[in-house]
């Protein structure tokens, strides 16, 4: 039902054919009316008596199956469609940058085996669902670096992957404003929009205003894929352990026009980062996908009305 609100026309003016045949059809209804013809002439009472009924009312005639044909005619010819044709390559241009959180509150262990393992785990189904599509890693705490820049090759930044660990980076912090200036020259050759992933514990109200500031003016998707266990999730919780900024986080998913994602025990916010996705990416591609045309479909009930006109007797005066 959700395509049928798409539906029109491609070349709606041929729709205006219908029109002059309107027109006929009305005239050569009223030609074979016999009663109105004689009215102005003949007593309405004896009129009655002296005209012979036919079967020009009948459906299941020349007229009206013309009339048919021309209404099914102009519907194909004008293009009905509802759906645009899908971009075999979407997947493939749908292109990603992962950005990994490697401050020290990721070596917490309230998600077993720690949070920067289970962010890895995480990142690497991703990976595989995707398959070999166009992705880039980055890595920050205090400051962001590019690990390997857009790649198609998931074995190569399973690679890279495996080797992130907390404490690598030369600066410590949790600055994820850092990526920002890194992701223009990243994406300067991608012919559509991108998606940037954050997958991390927190942030700060500086990182919010940062992102707000720059994806106000960029075509490109924010996802923020959060990590760890708020206070809240459990009443034996560490005190000892940073818990989830889960506010902060959402602060800045909305800051930036962006979806905030929560890690779960199953691989149900890997299936909902994947469709978020390529879905941004088919949004984007919606003014080049050209609308399937539907009405070569029509060319069938055309064909078999066509096929009546060879019956005995089957004509039409005008």
């Amino acid at each position: 039902m959700e395509s049928l609100q798409h539906f029109h026309f491609i070349r709606p003016y041929w729709l205006l054919l219908i029109v002059p045949f309107a027109f006929l059809l009305w005239w050569q209804i009223k030609k074979a009316d016999l009663l109105s013809q004689w009215r102005g002439h003949i007593a309405e009472h004896l009129l009655q008596h002296m005209i012979v009924a036919g079967n020009n009312k009948q459906f299941f005639s020349p007229l009206w199956i013309l009339a048919f044909i021309i209404i099914i005619l102009s519907a194909a010819l004008a293009g009905p469609s509802w759906q645009q044709r899908p971009s075999p390559f979407s997947e493939d241009n749908a292109a990603l940058v992962i950005a990994v959180d490697l401050s020290e509150s990721m070596e917490q262990q309230d998600i077993q085996p720690s949070r920067i393992q289970r962010a890895k785990q995480k990142i690497q189904d991703l990976l595989e669902k995707r398959g070999d599509a166009y992705t880039a890693l980055l890595a920050y705490a205090g400051s962001a670096h590019t690990i390997i820049p857009l790649c198609d090759d998931k074995n190569v930044l399973a690679h890279y992957l495996d080797a992130l660990n907390v404490g690598i980076l030369p600066r410590e912090g949790k600055a994820p404003e850092e990526v920002l200036p890194l992701l223009d020259e990243l994406l300067k050759n991608t012919a559509s929009p991108a998606t940037i992933l954050f997958i991390t514990d927190g942030a700060t109200e500086l990182s919010a205003e940062k992102f707000q500031g720059y994806f106000s003016n960029s075509p490109h998707q924010l996802l923020i894929w959060a990590v760890g266990q708020t206070a809240g999730d459990d009443s034996e919780f560490d005190s000892n352990i940073i818990p989830l900024q889960e506010s902060l986080l959402q602060g800045l998913a909305k800051a930036g026009d962006g979806y905030y994602q929560a890690l779960t025990i199953n691989k149900d916010d890997v299936d909902s980062i994947y469709r978020r996705i390529n879905r941004a990416f088919l949004a984007a591609e919606d003014d080049s996908r050209p609308w399937l045309d539907a009405g070569y479909y029509l060319v069938w009930p055309l064909a078999l009305m066509y096929l009546l006109w060879f019956r005995r007797g089957w004509t039409l005066k005008w």
